[in-house]
């Protein structure tokens, strides 16, 4: 089930005042007089930095944007930091129904008469993005509920808008035990379930809807990642009955479950996780700026600025711990786009990233554990210029409300952190501004 929790500070937030920092020459040295002034005529370029209560209002978190399955990985968790407990649910494919094998005259040819004798159900899981060093013990089991990979939960096994059924048993419900295996990160990525010709002959029909598997893991403490699963079959063709082939069944689907589901932040921004939150805010760019003792000392105060004046503009996020059930292990990025209609939130569409690279804006995960208050930059240059104008080159208008969210939605079960509104470190916006003195005639 899509969750949509909100959070919606009051607009009247505590006045900071306009202060900024400013460098000047931040780029290039600017030519100067005698006197140590600036030339007539000579660009002056000032960084600037703009509080919270200044440019942006209205800064909400929403939750439940795409599935657990649409990442295509699993999790597995029990009792992590206390507190997360996690399985992974998959789909089994066909089996092959015809292999090319050598008759007993040397001859290659299609047998289609082929007995399962038993298996191997193979799991390889993700090193860097699980957090165990040492081995740990895993449990694979046979599903037998029907259950939905794109809406199951801890709790429900179908959560589609005519269908909705709860797990006889939290958590995947009543599982019938396959067999147990070990995984070693030191010895590779894979773990081995050894299975006999009953239990493979269980996920034989594919239109059953109760047929699966739920992988577990049962030492406590660790959060695993899975990438895929495959199932090695031993079979015996009937063309030659004396040799054992080895055919390879694969997974059709996968999705997983956990408990408990974060709630929306208080406060702060939360950007990821599964499915992925999203944080929204208005933001408009000053129009005048004043009251900034070292701008005005070399910029007639107030100044109005132009569009054409902004060299560079971001919006400056704190990073702050996450959450250890939901800690990232691998680089979390960032994307920021504007809202078309914030009326229509939580599923107003969305318009083009405005950050130039296609990967976003990468932040290690050290950000939101072991090194949290680490300051993000979030570059918008064209759209604080066009914000400003209040119309983008084609004339259109500009949306003042912005989404944060994730590059790719849902990415890891993780998410990312900041600092919200009326923190010590709240979000500010950094404007690099590149002013020409004015020119006196004669």
């Amino acid at each position: 089930m899509s969750v949509f929790g909100a959070y919606r500070p009051g607009v009247a937030v505590a006045a900071l005042g306009l202060l900024a920092a400013f460098t000047a020459g931040c780029e290039e040295q600017t030519p100067v007089a005698l006197g140590g002034e600036p030339l007539p005529g000579s660009p002056i370029t000032v960084t600037v930095e703009i509080p919270w209560s200044e440019f942006a209002s209205n800064l909400e978190v929403f939750g439940g944007y795409g599935s657990a399955e649409d990442i295509g990985q699993g999790v597995l968790a029990e009792d992590y930091a206390g507190v997360l407990d996690a399985r992974t649910l998959l789909r089994i494919g066909a089996y092959p129904r015809i292999a090319t094998v050598q008759d007993t005259t040397g001859a290659s040819r299609p047998d289609s008469t082929l007995t399962i004798l038993g298996g191997r159900f193979v799991a390889f899981f993700d090193p860097v993005q699980s957090t165990n060093t040492a081995p740990v013990m895993l449990q694979l089991g046979a599903t037998t509920e029907e259950w939905d990979p794109t809406t199951a939960t801890w709790d429900l096994a179908i959560d589609t808008i005519n269908d909705q059924r709860s797990w006889a048993e939290a958590g995947g419900g009543s599982v019938t035990p396959f067999a147990q295996a070990t995984w070693d990160p030191a010895t590779g990525d894979t773990a081995v379930f050894i299975l006999d010709s009953a239990q493979i002959a269980t996920w034989t029909d594919t239109t059953d809807l109760s047929a699966g598997a739920r992988i577990a893991v049962l030492d406590t403490g660790e959060r695993l990642a899975l990438n895929r699963a495959l199932i090695r079959l031993d079979a015996r063709p009937s063309s030659n009955p004396d040799t054992i082939i080895e055919l390879t069944a694969t997974t059709r689907g996968s999705t997983f479950i956990y408990s408990p589901y974060p709630q929306p932040p208080p406060d702060g921004v939360r950007i990821g996780g599964a499915p992925s939150w999203r944080t929204i805010l208005d933001l408009n760019v000053p129009k005048v700026i004043d009251g900034i003792p070292e701008f005005c000392a070399i910029v007639s105060c107030p100044h109005t600025l132009s569009p054409g004046q902004i060299s560079y503009a971001a919006l400056v996020l704190t990073s702050r711990l996450t959450e250890a059930a939901f800690q990232p292990t691998d680089s979390i990025r960032l994307d920021v786009r504007p809202v078309l209609n914030r009326a229509s939130m939580p599923k107003s569409p969305l318009g083009v990233s405005l950050i130039v690279s296609p990967f976003g804006r990468s932040v290690s995960p050290e950000a939101f554990g072991s090194a949290p208050g680490l300051e993000i930059e979030i570059p918008f240059t064209g759209y604080a210029r066009d914000r400003l104008r209040g119309t983008d080159p084609s004339g259109n208008p500009t949306p003042e409300t912005l989404a944060l969210l994730s590059v790719i939605e849902p990415f890891s079960i993780a998410f990312a952190s900041f600092e919200g509104p009326l923190s010590p470190a709240e979000p500010y916006l950094r404007l690099v501004l590149t002013i020409g003195p004015p020119v006196e005639l004669p």
